[in-house]
């Protein structure tokens, strides 16, 4: 299959969502937003992940006016509290505790702005659960790094999928990227053709 030259652009800092993105085969360049992704008291998870995927989506595409610009939001949300990215170690470790042995949500907003300024938005909740975690194994999960800038504090792509005993939709969701939305928006701004 050959690259197409048109113009997408990923506003994400993350290099998960880069990595699933090159296996449709187009070519595209990363922004990195410089947004407050801090929650406000009544936001409900897919409100949230709305609203900051459409804050990153506006910063790119004031910069990238003739682009596709795509933005993602992803957060993990149990017992009606926000499991956000940290680079704590102590963080890190409640959040994994609290998670063990439970079900949470994995809630990802993707925002996209065409080039004729016309947005959509898409959400994607992905229902997966843990195994009981004993001290074990969050300690030596937390040894690996792959925690940091995490929301829920594991990454599923890496040593975490050790983790999950049960998972309800997209796992491409989970690493932040569900590919079924992000190839409906491709396909509809004619990426493909």
């Amino acid at each position: 299959m050959k690259k197409f030259n048109k113009k997408l652009v990923l506003a994400t800092s993350s290099k998960p969502r880069a990595e699933l993105i090159k296996k449709f085969n187009v070519n595209f360049l990363v922004y990195e937003p410089n947004i407050n992704e801090g929650a406000l008291n009544c936001d409900k998870p897919d409100i949230l992940v709305k609203r900051l995927s459409f804050k990153k989506a506006i910063e790119a595409k004031k910069k990238y006016k003739n682009s596709l610009v795509l933005a993602f939001d992803t957060i993990v949300y149990a017992r009606k509290s926000f499991f956000f990215k940290t680079t704590d170690h102590q963080v890190a470790y409640n959040n994994l505790k609290k998670l063990s042995g439970r079900r949470h949500t994995v809630y990802t907003g993707v925002t996209s702005i065409n080039n004729k300024n016309e947005t959509h938005f898409y959400l994607t909740k992905t229902k997966v659960k843990f195994k009981l975690l004993d001290e074990f194994d969050i300690n030596i999960y937390l040894k690996t790094n792959e925690w940091k800038n995490k929301a829920g504090s594991y990454a599923i792509q890496g040593y975490a999928s050790s983790f999950v005993s049960y998972i309800s939709g997209s796992y491409t969701n989970v690493v932040g990227l569900p590919m079924e939305k992000v190839y409906h928006v491709l396909k509809v701004n004619n990426f493909f053709n």
